[in-house]
C-alpha cells in the first residue's frame, strides 16, 4: 500500500486534536485553567512550557500565554515561582553538542557495511543509499520523584522520515542507553512517553546497539528495513 496517504493522516489527527483542545480552552474559566496548572505542578513538581505541552488532554502552553499574557504570569497566579534550572540547561546544551557526534557515528556505521549516507543540510535528515530517509532524535532521561526513569520522544511529523532512530540517553545523560528504530508507517502518535519498560508493541523496536541497522542499511531497501 502506498505510504503517502498514511503518513499525513496521523499528522493531521494530532494537529486536529491539539486544535480541538486549544479551542476548548476558550470556554474554560481562568480558574479552571489555573487549576489544571496546579494539578500538573503537584504531579510533576515543576512547570515549564514543555511539560505543559506534553499534557495531551490540556491546552497548550501557547493557549496559556494567550489567556494570561505569559506563562510566568500564569505561574505566579498559582503561587509558583520557577527557579532557573541551570542543570537542565547544561544537559540540553550537552545533548545538542552530542547529536552531531552520534549522527556521524551512524553515518560511519552504515558506510562500513557498504552503504552510503547523505545528510540534507537544511533538514538534517539522512538519506541512506538514496532509498529511504532517517531522522535521529535524542531523548533526555528524566527521573520522577519516585526515582523511575522517563523519556519523551517527539517524532518529526513535518518531514516524515521513513525511520526515526530514537536515542534514549542514560540516567546521567552523557551516553546512549539504547535505541528505538521507529518506522513512520507504524507510528500513530507524534509524541511518545516512555518508561524503562513499555510493552511489546513499543519495545519490539528497541535495540541495544545499531549493528543490525547498519547491516540492513548496507544492502537493504526501505521495504525490507521497515
Amino acid at each position: 500500500m502506498p505510504r503517502a496517504p498514511i503518513r499525513p493522516s496521523s499528522t493531521r489527527r494530532y494537529s486536529c486534536a491539539r486544535e480541538i483542545v486549544d479551542a476548548r480552552s476558550r470556554h474554560f474559566t481562568d480558574e479552571e485553567l489555573l487549576d489544571a496548572l496546579r494539578a500538573i505542578l503537584k504531579r510533576q513538581g515543576t512547570l515549564s512550557g514543555l511539560i505543559i505541552d506534553e499534557e495531551n488532554d490540556l491546552p497548550s502552553s501557547s493557549a496559556y500565554r494567550s489567556r494570561f499574557g505569559s506563562l510566568l504570569r500564569a505561574y505566579r497566579l498559582i503561587g509558583y515561582e520557577p527557579e532557573r534550572d541551570y542543570r537542565y540547561i547544561e544537559i540540553n546544551k550537552a545533548l545538542r553538542a552530542a547529536l552531531p557526534q552520534i549522527v556521524e557515528g551512524i553515518v560511519d556505521g552504515v558506510a562500513i557495511q557498504g552503504g552510503r549516507v547523505v545528510q540534507d543540510p537544511d533538514t538534517q535528515l539522512l538519506r541512506v543509499n538514496y532509498e529511504f530517509t532517517v531522522s535521529v532524535v535524542l531523548a533526555r532521561c528524566q527521573a520522577t520523584a519516585a526515582g523511575s526513569l522517563r523519556w519523551h520522544i517527539r517524532l518529526d511529523t513535518g518531514l516524515v522520515p521513513d525511520i526515526t532512530i530514537a536515542v534514549r540517553m542514560n540516567e546521567t545523560n552523557d551516553a546512549p542507553r539504547d535505541f528505538y528504530l521507529l518506522p513512520s508507517i507504524d507510528m500513530t502518535d507524534a509524541r511518545l512517553k516512555m518508561a524503562e519498560q513499555n510493552g511489546l508493541w513499543l519495545d519490539a523496536y528497541r535495540t541495544e546497539t545499531l549493528d543490525d541497522f547498519y547491516a540492513l542499511a548496507g544492502r537493504a531497501k526501505v521495504t525490507e528495513v521497515a
